[in-house]
């Protein structure tokens, strides 16, 4: 993200007969009470739910629990970083490398996980639960470090990096928390740093699907012989739409933000969430998953979903998450089975007569697993036919070349064609977002009709992507996306509007601040913010970016690059104050975020706190390569204000060191060694140039220069911790390779 140069905004279901009515009702009090309470009277579902992932999603570690080798096969090294597993009084532990770099031990408090892999948690200091840097492979039966398979990282993890098991990348009170027990509030003080995370239970329990369960539990308590037609205090997952039912899994299985915390089955979604579409790379041009991204977004793009209106439940077990298997029934033909319910008078059966393959099932074409997320099982929710003209013109793979992997794409495509016949919709529609990712003016058509198409992942797709178009029509799609019934795409359209930034465009994102989705509302004041509006108008945005602020003050004060996007916009409308706050919240949360430094930088400069501002661009850059530019922009920034200072007095020993550090920071080196030479001559007392020109000779390869300075150091400095430090990075810029 590069924030400060470019500034953007950035299941389980029990099916319990309480009610009759078709819109179910929760009472607004949430009252829970845990999965236990639900076992008096709900024991063949608890139990049945006892044995369901959802139950493992989270878990305290024993025998019983823990999955990894903590006896025997029991040491990992990756790149240089052993871990060394035990078990020790029944405690689990794991030895590795900690913040520092130095080994330490820890105790593992929770595992996640336990089909696939199983991850291992210990707590840190303020609260943070970190996820350790060895996983298990369930299947493989072997140690493995998450670069390999998980994360895209060519190197393993340094200290310094913000994915190091102990920094914020890896921290699961804001990266795991909603997804891995159940109603959950993450606590976070961002005056202190720390966090006092709180959960229902360790797990996904009853009441993350039917909504709290205090008064249902209360209300039959008092009335045991009450009909069900009276107690409307759980949600009745059948009566949802078939929209409401698939947000209910959606809010763990699906790639994307939080926007507020506390949702019930059956409140609008997306007051709470906002999910990914395909202008992101983490998906291949037709939707299918390039790393692990759930598998909310694919289903919703499915012909299942938008015209059969199947939901999760329409295939997954309530309890058991997967379909229930006859007794002697294979998991393929239990598959066969499923699909067939819907699909047996278009397909017939056998299946081979449609699919012209003996061995295959209809999951192995229409839902092939993902094989580019490694260790975890994932398999294609688009349920779409395979099309491998796609593999011919963007690469994207197909389910027959998985199998057929001695053939070319070509050769697939032939065989499609001849069976089946032309797929010139599906090309079609992967095509517009492989194009309209680049911009290609090509798209512009492609992208038109997507945003009228019937899923609603391709609308909103669609919206987003149109914002890189230069033709009036696209700015025409994108004001008519605003009218959209779903707040999705209204969304992407508020930020493609903004990004044309017409008269026209941009009154009808006012007209959004008080739309019905808070979600919309919330990216409309973002969006607007900085814009002076009077009347209705203003009083509609100011009420809307009170909404945003508070959403950002109480649920992103730990994530940075929400908080750099809040120092952006305070910049923007002139508190530079409020920026400076945002700034340092976010270096709060990871001190390793060079935009955080860089808007510091911004805002120095802005009030021409020159030095600082060039210490903040140095980190940035030290940082990111890409913000050199700007580190010697301020650098010449203040060397212009300092020898505007000498038009009335005399330079001084500070201000050639000053100086020599705008050369320094710039590799101008053998200048910035000429004003460290006459600070010292100006002031042979002052220890500050002798350090700078100390490491400069050093750099240089003056290795004299750099001893006679650090000599005089050594006898002015009155910190020997100061002199220590620096003869350690005289020595090892002399050990460089190139010094």
């Amino acid at each position: 993200m590069r924030a400060v140069i470019q500034a953007s905004f950035f299941f389980l279901i029990m099916v319990y007969g309480c009610a009759e009515d078709p819109a179910p009702r929760v009472t607004s009090k949430a009252i829970y009470t845990g999965a236990e309470a639900c076992a008096t009277c709900h024991l063949e579902a608890y139990k049945e739910w006892q044995g369901s992932l959802h139950l493992r999603s989270m878990q305290v570690p024993s025998v019983e629990t823990v999955r990894g080798d903590f006896t025997q096969n029991n040491t990992y090294t990756y790149r240089g970083m052993t871990s060394r597993m035990f078990v020790r009084d029944g405690t689990y532990f794991m030895e590795t490398d900690g913040a520092s770099g130095q080994r330490e031990v820890y105790p593992i408090e929770y595992a996640i996980g336990d089909r696939d892999t199983q991850w291992y948690l210990t707590t840190l200091e303020g609260g943070r639960i970190q996820v350790l840097p060895a996983y298990w492979d369930v299947r493989e039966q072997t140690w493995f470090d998450p670069v390999e398979g998980l994360f895209d990282h060519p190197q393993g993890f340094a200290p310094g990096d913000v994915n190091y098991w102990t920094n914020f990348g890896r921290n699961w009170n804001f990266q795991c928390h909603d997804c891995h027990a159940s109603q959950i509030k993450k606590n976070y003080d961002p005056e202190t740093g720390t966090y006092a995370t709180h959960w229902t239970d360790l797990s996904i329990n009853c009441e993350t699907c039917h909504g709290p369960g205090g008064q249902h539990v209360a209300f039959w308590k008092a009335l045991p012989d009450q009909v069900p037609a009276r107690d409307t205090t759980l949600v009745n997952l059948q009566f949802l739409s078939s929209e409401q039912s698939v947000e209910v899994c959606a809010q763990c299985h699906a790639h994307k933000r939080i926007i507020k915390e506390g949702y019930q089955p059956g409140d609008p979604f997306y007051d709470f969430y906002e999910l990914e579409v395909l202008d992101s790379e983490k998906f291949w041009a037709d939707g299918r998953y390039r790393e692990l991204n759930y598998n909310t977004l694919a289903f919703l793009m499915s012909s299942c979903y938008t015209a059969g209106h199947l939901t999760c439940a329409g295939c997954h077990d309530s309890h058991h998450l997967g379909p229930v298997r006859a007794e002697g029934e294979t998991r393929a033909a239990t598959y066969d089975r499923v699909c067939l319910d819907c699909h047996r008078v278009d397909v017939g059966e056998p299946v081979e007569r449609h699919s012209n393959h003996k061995t295959v099932g209809c999951v192995d074409c229409h839902m092939p697993p993902v094989e580019e997320v490694k260790r975890i099982g994932i398999y294609d929710h688009r349920i779409l036919s395979p099309v491998p003209e796609n593999t011919v013109r963007f690469g994207i793979p197909n389910a027959c070349n998985e199998c057929h992997s001695d053939q070319t794409p070509n050769w697939a495509a032939s065989w499609v064609k001849t069976w089946w016949g032309s797929q010139a919709d599906e090309v079609a529609q992967a095509e517009a977002i492989a194009l309209g990712r680049v911009g290609d003016p090509k798209a512009l058509d492609g992208l038109i009709a997507l945003s009228k198409d019937q899923s609603m992942v391709l609308r909103a797709s669609a919206a987003v992507l149109l914002d890189r178009q230069t033709d009036d029509r696209a700015e025409k799609a994108l004001i008519d996306a605003l009218d959209d019934p779903h707040p999705m795409v209204r969304t992407r359209a508020v930020e493609g509007l903004m990004v044309y930034g017409s008269d026209a465009g941009i009154d009808a994102v006012i007209e959004r601040l008080d739309d019905s989705s808070r979600l919309v509302r919330l990216r409309a004041a973002s969006m607007l913010e900085g814009v002076n509006l009077s009347g209705d108008r203003g009083n509609k945005l100011s009420e809307a970016l009170t909404e945003y602020r508070t959403m950002v003050a109480d649920l992103l004060a730990d994530d940075p690059e929400a908080q750099v996007q809040v120092g952006i916009d305070a910049l923007q409308r002139g508190d530079d104050r409020a920026g400076e706050m945002a700034f340092r919240q976010a270096l709060k949360v990871w001190p390793g975020m060079p935009d955080a430094y860089a808007g510091l930088g911004t805002a120095f400069i802005r009030n021409k706190q020159f030095s600082e501002a060039v210490k903040m661009w140095g980190e940035a850059a030290a940082r990111d390569s890409a913000l050199v530019a700007p580190l010697h922009h301020a650098c010449e920034l203040w060397e212009t204000d300092i020898r505007n200072g000498f038009r009335t007095r005399p330079g001084t020993a500070r201000d050639y060191t000053d100086l020599g550090d705008t050369y320094t920071l710039r590799d101008s080196l053998d200048v910035a060694i000429y004003w460290y030479r006459k600070a010292i001559e100006s002031d042979p007392n002052y220890a500050v140039p002798y350090h700078n020109l100390a490491l400069v000779c050093a750099e240089a390869g003056r290795e004299e220069d750099a001893e006679a300075a650090l000599n005089r150091y050594r006898q002015i400095a009155k910190d020997a911790n100061a002199v220590r430090e620096l003869e350690v990075l005289i020595r090892e810029r002399k050990q460089r390779p190139d010094g």
